[in-house]
């Protein structure tokens, strides 16, 4: 199960809004957390008063077992040498830990430990020996080059925009919701463009999702 904390964040506009960090990212019970991410949106929220976005730079692990795919994820790509060496070294004891799990007496099916810097590693026996290869990336940008690389071309990231030229508060907001609801129908996670002269909803999910609500929308109007 995917698991994030809530950050509270106080935009130069004045606007106090609240904004998910993912510390772990489960594609197996969240699929469309794979499109977020591929759409540089991870962690990212956005001020609802001005638009305005705040990162939440934080180093979060990203799972998609249907890939064997098992990454932790540095926020910073332009991270030097040393800092990149000094991680893969504690990350390497980590998962040595972790994998070795299976092999201690008594750890057959029951669900055992490994302490490191202060983490819990927590795994059942069947979970440590199955545990695909760990993978280390740096940036948003290097995950979505390795999630790509497994995809087929339906299943990579597609995208639609909505747009209104409505200047009326209450007819974006209609719009918003209605084109959230659909997103949702869909499996899709959308992002926000508010402009004076536009108001713009992004839509993202697998190109096979994109089409079909290209399709929903063409038989809707």
């Amino acid at each position: 199960m995917s698991r994030s904390t809530t950050h509270t964040f106080t935009c130069p506009c004045g606007q106090v809004f609240t904004g998910k960090a993912y510390e772990y990212v489960n594609v197996a019970d969240d699929a469309h957390l794979r499109y977020v991410v591929l759409a540089g949106l991870i962690n990212v929220s956005t001020c609802p008063n001005c638009g305005r976005r705040a990162a939440i730079s934080v180093p979060f692990v990203y799972s998609d077992p249907a890939y064997n795919l098992l990454a932790y994820v540095h926020p910073r790509a332009d991270a030097p040498e040393n800092a990149r060496l000094l991680i893969l070294e504690k990350l390497r004891d980590v998962y040595m830990d972790a994998s070795k799990l299976h092999e201690q007496p008594g750890a057959t099916d029951n669900e055992s430990s490994s302490h490191n810097g202060g983490r819990v590693v927590s795994l059942s026996a069947s979970e440590a020996q199955d545990m695909p290869p760990l993978k280390v990336v740096f940036g948003l940008e290097q995950l979505g080059e390795l999630i790509a690389m497994n995809l087929s071309p339906e299943d990579r990231l597609g995208r639609l925009a909505l747009s209104t030229q409505s200047r009326s508060e209450a007819e974006r907001g209609q719009f918003h919701d209605i084109t959230r609801k659909l997103a949702s129908e869909m499996g899709c996670c959308i992002e926000v463009e508010d402009l004076p002269d536009e108001y713009t909803v992004w839509l993202y999910g697998s190109r096979r999702q994109v089409g079909a609500l290209m399709r929903e929308l063409a038989t809707r109007g």
